[in-house]
């Protein structure tokens, strides 16, 4: 059985296929193809990788734009012009080269961007050094006010203010209505000196008042140039903000110029240095230290609250305040040239569906009366000359009006429907 099965065996051996040559070749070329595909693929990934290494490491030299001088086929730029675009660095020694693209300016200082206009023969100052100026001269202005309660009793009530000093012999501008109705006023001075006051006058129509200490060689502001302002230029206020804080100092820069609003017969200036109540009456202040303007409480526009609008904040200009100021110190009143109207500017967009002559003033009202009621003015005249001189927004109409007095006889050129007429009225006077 044994060797029945050795014999099987062999037999079935002998049986099977030897190996076959040309399946072996098969073999060999598949090992040899997969070799070759992962040596290319290898190489792919090396050559990849060095490429984004190289990118990485040169991205600056590559991303930029190659400079290069002109050729002869190019225009060449004017002699000390750059290219519109880009611009060589100068060589640093480093070997970089930085990309300067047009409007770059290597001088370029957020500084000044709130520089004023240029004034000769004055340095603008850092805001602590305007502080230090200036600072001396502002008031923390304390009035007591008689208050009649429901019963008819009496009680003192104490309001804050600012002011500041304009002279070394004591003369203080405030606003008018700091002072209103009060029984004392008291300033305390930055050094820490109190003094009693007395009320030289005040002009409630343009919120400006004027106060006088007994004493001499005092600090004093000195007063600026508020025509020159420019919108974006540093603002400095200091003040006395809820009675308690005097000598705060906030800043800001000029919002607008030249507002115009119904509380008051000037233009204010507009700022977003922070005002709050007991500020009223101090000093706004530019770059050089000077005072150009007197700040007033917020003034609100209607159906607004006081904690619904944010750096909106208003200063009468001292330009318009110093024949204000110079009258009361002269005579304790200042009185002011009316016309016993109120007008608007006429709006190009309307004048044609309201019927009116642009550009102009238009009559919005007249005061029974009034001197505007006398000279035969009614409700929808246009202005459009204040003495031969054209106006065209109540503004100029204003300050055309405010270089004369109570008295004088100014001729005014106004249309009436398509009538051209001349009107010549008598300038009446504030109460």
């Amino acid at each position: 059985m044994n060797n029945n099965f050795e014999t099987n065996n062999q037999g079935q051996a002998g049986n099977r296929p030897g190996k076959d040559p040309s399946r072996e070749r098969k073999s060999g070329h598949l090992a040899l193809g997969i070799a070759i595909v992962a040596l290319v693929a290898v190489l792919a990934f090396s050559a990849i990788a060095g490429l984004l290494v190289f990118l990485f490491s040169n991205k600056d030299k590559v991303i930029r734009r190659e400079v290069t001088q002109p050729s002869q086929t190019e225009a060449a730029l004017p002699e000390g012009t750059t290219p519109p675009l880009l611009t060589e660095a100068p060589d640093d020694g480093e070997g970089d080269e930085t990309v300067v693209q047009d409007g770059v300016n290597p001088e370029f200082s957020l500084g000044d961007l709130a520089r004023p206009a240029p004034q000769a023969g004055k340095t603008i100052l850092t805001i602590p050094q305007i502080v230090e100026k200036a600072k001396p001269a502002v008031v923390a202005i304390y009035t007591n006010i008689a208050v009649s309660d429901q019963f008819g009793g009496l009680s003192q009530n104490t309001v804050s203010g600012s002011g500041f000093i304009i002279s070394p012999d004591g003369y203080v501008v405030t606003n008018a209505h700091v002072i209103e109705n009060a029984g004392s006023v008291h300033v305390n001075l930055e050094d820490g000196r109190t003094y009693q006051t007395a009320i030289i006058g005040s002009d409630p129509y343009a919120d400006i008042a004027v106060l006088k200490i007994g004493a001499e060689g005092l600090p004093y502001a000195e007063l600026g140039d508020s025509s020159r302002l420019l919108i974006g230029e540093l603002a400095i206020a200091i003040g006395n903000p809820t009675g308690r804080l005097s000598g705060t100092v906030t800043s800001g820069i000029i919002s607008a110029l030249d507002r115009e609003l119904a509380q008051t017969p000037i233009a204010l200036i507009q700022t977003d240095a922070a005002l709050n109540p007991g500020n009223s009456g101090g000093a706004l202040l530019n770059a050089y230290g000077e005072v150009i303007g007197i700040n007033q409480l917020k003034i609100l526009y209607s159906g607004s609250s006081l904690d619904q609008i944010q750096g909106i904040s208003f200063a009468i200009p001292v330009d318009a305040a110093k024949p204000i100021i110079e009258s009361i110190i002269r005579t304790g009143k200042y009185v002011w040239p009316m016309m016993g109207i109120t007008v608007s500017t006429v709006e190009r967009d309307l004048a044609s569906d309201q019927g009116l002559h642009y550009p102009g003033v238009v009559v919005v009202s007249v005061e029974g009366g009034g001197a505007g009621s006398l000279a035969g003015l009614k409700a929808g005249d246009v202005i459009t000359a204040f003495d031969g001189t054209a106006v065209e927004t109540t503004k100029e109409l204003s300050d055309l009006k405010n270089t004369k007095m109570a008295g004088d006889e100014v001729t005014l050129t106004i249309y009436r429907g398509t009538q051209r007429l001349e009107i010549r009225l008598v300038l009446g006077a504030s109460s």
